[in-house]
């Protein structure tokens, strides 16, 4: 599909209203404007619970030529559960109007509304990699436990001015020990690591809820394996300072810190876990076993 393909063709159009801080209904009658401009039939569906997105795709999406996403990442995750439930994974528009949209981030996608609409229609198609995890759920970019999104909020404005993204790691490096810990067995790519962790993403990104961004440059979206990060529980100020170095210079040969490529990872907890995907809840585990899909969908990037 070349990008005037995108023009004239059928669009199924799902906005979720409570995304971000932007009125429904000036979403709706800005990007039905510039969609029925270029002479495309959309049908717009609005989401009104948690899985509606899903629902929407898997009941309405196979009469259509592509579905366009008008919301965050976590109604982008719900879509996409739904193309692939499909016999044909549709191409998936992104237009982002969520708070974080770290996903949209990624992508290069615009954060203003208009340009992101006229992007899909004048964009091109990329395969993309996702997560299966545990067999029947997907996620677009991470699957993470334990969280650090704290330490953006008790950073002083004074500090982020004065010493940037750094003063996130010095607010951080002393949360480090009020985070609770989990016990866990992790294996991939032959190797078995054991102990307490405070945090762990497998990822598909560059950016971790915007505190972490990966200097690895074998990472691509598209290449068949994710990123695996692991923190363990700190036991000292020493173990601490090592998790903060990591975070400045992503160091190799941390003791504090796993970090790895993989296709395939599983993980085993004597007691349940709170998982995240895509920034929404991911039900409680004590086994998971996750898997990257290559190449499963196609989104629409600008040119």
């Amino acid at each position: 599909m070349t990008n005037s393909q995108f023009r004239g063709k059928k669009v199924l159009l799902i906005i979720n209203p409570k995304a971000g801080k932007t009125k429904p209904m000036s979403v709706l009658s800005e990007v039905l404007g510039i969609f029925t401009a270029a002479g495309c039939k959309t049908d717009a569906l609005s989401t009104r619970g948690r899985g509606d997105a899903t629902t929407y795709v898997k009941e309405y999406a196979a009469k259509y030529d592509l579905v366009v996403c008008c919301g965050g990442d976590g109604t982008l995750n719900e879509i996409l559960n739904g193309v692939m439930s499909l016999k044909k994974p549709l191409p998936i528009g992104y237009i982002p109007t969520g708070t974080t949209n770290d996903f949209a981030s990624t992508m290069g996608l615009s954060l203003n509304l208009e340009q992101a609409a006229r992007d899909v229609l004048n964009g091109r198609l990329v395969p993309h990699d996702i997560g299966r995890f545990n067999g029947d759920t997907h996620f677009t970019y991470i699957a993470t436990f334990g969280s650090m999104a704290e330490v953006a909020h008790i950073t002083s404005q004074k500090m982020k001015n004065r010493l940037g993204h750094a003063a996130y790691i010095l607010e951080g490096s002393k949360s480090f020990f009020n985070m609770r810990p989990y016990h866990m067995t992790l294996e991939f790519e032959g190797k078995v690591a054991e102990g307490d962790f405070i945090l762990g993403n497998i990822t598909n990104t560059h950016a971790i809820g915007g505190l972490i961004h990966l200097k690895d440059r074998r990472v691509k979206l598209d290449d068949g394996v994710f990123e695996i990060l692991f923190f363990r529980k700190p036991k000292g100020v020493k173990d601490a300072a090592n998790i903060a170095r990591w975070l400045l210079t992503q160091n190799e040969n941390n003791p504090i810190v796993i970090y790895g490529r993989a296709k395939s990872v599983v993980l085993t907890a004597p007691e349940y876990v709170s998982w995240t995907l895509d920034g929404e809840f991911g039900g409680y585990h004590k086994r998971v076993e996750i898997e990257a899909c290559h190449h499963a969908v196609r989104f629409i990037v600008p040119q």
